[in-house]
Parts: C-alpha cells; structure tokens; sequence
C-alpha cells in the first residue's frame, strides 16, 4: 500500500524513473530497500557520507516513526551545511578575496563584478559544478530559482526597509544584460544539447558585461572630472576650509573589532569598500572608512593572543545577538573553532589586519598539508617518497621561518600572502560543502519522492541566497539601499553564466563529440519565464516612478515570487501542469 501511494507522487516532470534510478526504491517492498539501496549505484554520491544509505539502512523505512525522525536529522544537517557555507563564505572567503583585488590593484569596478563577486556567488557556483548527472536537473533550476528569489524578494526588502532612488543607468545596464542572457540560457537548452562553444559563450557574455561596465566607468570618470569644482593643491588653507565644513555626519562609522571574524565580518568590508568610492570630487581627496572609538580587550602575548583568536564565539558577538543569534553561535561553534584553526584570514578593517603570529605560523604548518586529505591526494607519491611527509615539513620549515622572523604586535610586510593560502583553503572548504549539500538533497528527494527541480527551487535556492538576503538588508539599513539592491542583478547573473559555462563546459570539453546532453525538468520553463517577469517589472517600474524604489515596489516583487512558487507546488503536487508544457493528447 506505502509503494502504490508514493508512487503517485515520484519525481516529476515526465521522465521516466528506470528500475536502476534510486527513485524507483519505493517500487521496493519494504524489507529489501536497505539491501535494494545498497546494491544500486544511483543510490550514492560523491560525499564523504552515504546519506541515502545511512537513512534507508538505519532508519528504516518500514517504521514510519523512525523513518521520519532520521529524516528530520537530515533535513537539520542540511540546514547546518548551509549554516556552514554562509560561515565560510562570509568571514573567510570575501574578506581574502578583497584583500586579493587589493593586492592586484583591480579597479572597484572590476572587482566588484569579478572577484568580489565570485565571493558572494561561491555556494552556488561550487554547487554547481559538483552537479553530476541528474544533479544537473537540480543546479539548473537552482540557479535560475536563486534568481528569482534575488531578484525579486531581497530587492523588494531592500526597497522596503529603506526606500531609495535607483541608479537608473547602471540599473538598464545590469537588468538588460540579465535579460539576454535568460533568453539565450532558454535558446541553448532547449534541445537539450549543450555544445562546448554554447557553454563557452556563457562566459563571453559576461565578460562583454564586464567590458561595458568599464568603459561606462570610463566615460562617468571622465565626465566628473569635466566637472569638478574644488580647490586646487596649491590652496591649502582653503583646502582645509572645504574639508572641515563638508558634513560627514551622514557617513557611518564602522565598528572596531579585534578579530577578523565574526557576525559582521562580510558587512563591515563592504560597507568599508563602500566608503572607499565615496570621494570628494576629482581624485584630490579620498574619504576613508571611520573607525569608530574603542578601547581593545585584546589581550597581549603569544600563548593568550592564540586562545583569544581561536575561541568560536568572542565576547562581542555574543553581547550584541539575540537570543536566536546566541542560539546559532553555540551551534556554529565547533565547525568555526576548525575553520578559524586552519584558515588564515587578512581582514584590513579589524585590529592588527588579522594578524596573529601563532596562530598563523600554525596555519602555514598544518593548512598545506590538510588540503591533501581534503582532496584525497594524499597517497600520492613523489618518486617513491609519499607527499604528505614532503609537504609537513616544506610547511614546517616555512612556519618555523615566519615565527624566528616576525613580532607578534607587528603586521609583517608579507602579511597580503596569507589571504592567498586563506583563499584556497577557503574555496576547498565551499567546494567540499557543496558535495555534500548536493548528497543531501539528493536523498530528500528520494525520500520524499520530491523533484530535483523542485528541490532545487526551494531547499538549494534559499539556502545560498539566505546568506545574502541578511547581508543586503543589513547594508540597506547601515545607509547604503544601492550597494545591497545593486549586488540584486550583478551578482545572480554571475552565478548563473559562470555556474552553466563551467558545469557545461567541462562536461563538453569532456566528451569527444564537444558536446552534452542535458535533462531539465518540466518546471524549467517556468522558471526562465518569472525570471523575464521580474526583470521587466522591474524596468517599467522604475521607469515610471523616476528611478525611486518605493515600498510598493517591494510589494510587486513579492507577490510576483509567491506567484511563482504558489504555480510550482501546486505543478509538484500535480494539481495543475507545470508552465510551458504540453499536456495535450497526442493525436
């Protein structure tokens, strides 16, 4: 009875659940699925856990109770990898990656639309690109899902916690792009066949966004500089006057803390990086991010600077959460007690840069040596002498060096190189993490007899994109409405050309024909087609209302994303057929 009820609810979508597909493990009496499970190759992943295994095996199914109590624990384990990925991403990856287009000399604009991109999108790129076969079904839909969701409700929270006007220039540059993109996303999946110059070109078309963004800058720079009306160097005194009677008041000052991460980390280097643009006309004078007063607890001397350093919850952060917050923090504190031991960071707006001499020498001891288990090299051989000996002590050595030549109050002159190995380390962690997020929605979905596209619509797209709907609203309440509501375009039509020209590209390059065979659910259309939706309404909106985002535009974007979803459950639940299929008989 279990089997035929399930089976009225398998994957949706049309396609067809073949008797090797794990999804067929309902079809399976009951005393045989863990042993059925276990036999069939579909049925594990890459993950460093078998979470369909683990939940067919030990929590099993004939026990409707059990069954649903070891789902529950994998539906909080998901949560906690995506707690995870939010952590990683946000205090140790975004921050090496603004040292890194620091230390490269990129322009804001560049990296904004690069490097620091690739910051914010990491969880959805690496998931993504760890997408294998049926995987891919789920990476699709999540990219575009987490577009919808981007572009439509945490633009519309922005423009609902701080009603702002737009940028109406960059604004049809960044939505017309998107828009052209979607439709050329539509045109090349819709054989199901993806060519490796198809897969290239999704990376083409976003560095001709790049190329646009920068010759605008071009141009804007040029005109300001047409314009400019201040005093000239030669005029000090008067120079002075200017400054001094400028009101600055309406600059936030950026809190100053001892550590180099914690809950505000990725805020405090955006709304920094956002001040640093903040220029007096002209290239005279440059305002700089102010530190607000403090007195430091940070404690002095190698031994207690190393505690201090590693300890997963400061004094700060817990004084300052909530109870939900304090709550997240004790939760979070064993996976950022590892991430802080074996991740170096270069923070430029905290105490010291970060610096912290123990701990760092420990980091160039042990990080390089880690990353080979992590990416299970480690039996490799030099010759006929193992790696993993060679690396210990080529990193000792180094480490042992770093420590007999540095002080511990004193940022070294090298200091850049440690956000590089932070870098890697940090990008291994999402990409690791990645794996088993994929691994669990996986087996939610064999579960629970729900679609890839479906879970990728829900479970993946608001798990990557949460991180980023606290973040934007958090800027927008600091002062800064544009930078959250810019990073609404930008950042989602990154992911989405880079995520499929990679995963595509690959897997093209891979095949000797040039080419793959995609499978993209019913739903896909769908999806594509509320994508456009929310791009448009944004155009005529602001075209109409003078460029000024008001709290009714939030209002247009949520009810359009409740549309959307309210359309693909009811699609999931058979209720009605998805958007843009086909469901007359054929004749």
């Amino acid at each position: 009875m279990r089997s035929q009820i399930s089976s009225s609810f398998l994957r949706h979508g049309h396609l067809p659940i073949r008797e090797d597909d794990c999804s067929y493990v309902w079809q399976v009496s009951a005393a045989e699925r863990c042993e059925w499970v276990r036999n069939t190759e579909d049925c594990y992943s890459d993950s460093i856990i078998q979470y369909t295994v683990l939940l067919f095996c030990f929590f099993k199914s004939e026990d409707v109770y059990l069954f649903i109590s070891g789902l529950v624990l994998v539906l909080l384990w998901l949560f906690y990898l995506f707690l995870v990925l939010g952590t990683t991403a946000d205090n140790f990856f975004c921050p090496a990656l603004a040292v890194i287009a620091s230390v490269m000399r990129l322009s804001d604009n560049i990296a904004g639309v690069t490097i620091l991109a690739f910051g914010n999108g990491a969880p959805d790129i690496f998931t993504s690109l760890v997408s294998r076969g049926d995987g891919a079904i789920i990476m699709f839909t999540e990219l575009i899902g987490a577009g919808i969701f981007v572009t439509s409700m945490i633009a519309g929270s922005v423009a609902i916690i701080k009603p702002f006007k737009v940028s109406l220039k960059s604004l049809m540059r960044d939505a017309c792009f998107y828009i052209v993109s979607v439709c050329w996303i539509n045109y090349v999946v819709w054989d199901e066949i993806v060519y490796l110059w198809e897969a290239v070109s999704f990376i083409l078309v976003y560095m001709l966004f790049i190329a646009v963004v920068i010759i605008m800058q071009m141009y804007d720079t040029k005109e300001e500089n047409l314009k400019t009306r201040i005093p000239s160097v030669p005029d000090p005194d008067v120079l002075h006057t200017y400054l001094a009677n400028r009101d600055t008041s309406t600059i936030p000052k950026i809190p100053a803390r001892s550590r180099p991460f914690g809950l505000g980390a990725k805020l405090d280097i955006a709304v920094a990086t956002e001040i640093e643009r903040s220029k007096i006309r002209g290239n005279l004078v440059q305002l700089r991010p102010e530190i607000s007063d403090y007195v430091s607890d940070r404690p002095i001397g190698l031994l207690r600077e190393f505690l201090y350093d590693v300890n997963p919850i400061s004094r700060e952060d817990w004084k300052k959460s909530s109870r939900l917050l304090k709550i997240i923090l004790v939760i979070r504190s064993p996976v950022m007690l590892l991430l802080q031991l074996f991740i170096p960071v270069v923070n430029p707006t905290v105490e010291k840069r970060g610096w912290s001499k123990l701990l760092n020498c420990f980091q160039l001891c042990v990080t390089p040596t880690l990353t080979l288990f992590l990416l299970n090299v480690w039996q490799t051989t030099f010759g006929n002498v193992p790696i993993v000996p060679i690396f210990l002590v080529v990193g000792t050595v180094i480490g042992v060096i770093v420590f007999l030549t540095t002080h511990v109050d004193r940022v070294p002159k090298f200091h850049n190189i440690f956000a590089f190995l932070g870098f890697f380390a940090a990008m291994l962690t999402v990409y690791l993490v990645a794996g088993e997020v994929m691994a669990v929605l996986q087996c939610i979905g064999y579960a629970c007899s729900i679609s890839d596209a479906m879970l990728g619509i829900t479970f993946l797209a608001w798990g990557n994109s949460i991180g980023d709907l606290i973040s934007n609203v958090a800027i927008a309440r600091r002062g800064f409405p544009r930078m959250g509501y810019a990073a609404c375009f930008g950042g989602p039509m990154f992911n989405t050309l880079l995520g499929l020209g990679l995963t595509y590209g690959i897997a093209s390059a891979a095949d000797p024909e040039q080419h793959t065979k995609i499978r993209i659910s019913d739903m896909a259309p769908g999806c594509l087609a509320f994508l456009l939706c929310s791009l448009v309404a944004t155009i005529i909106y602001l075209n109409i209302t003078g460029a000024i985002a008001r709290r009714s535009y939030g209002g247009l974007l949520y009810s359009l994303y409740f549309a959307f979803i309210l359309i693909q459950f009811l699609s999931e639940l058979h209720v009605i057929h998805p958007l843009g299929t086909d469901h007359r008989p054929d004749v």
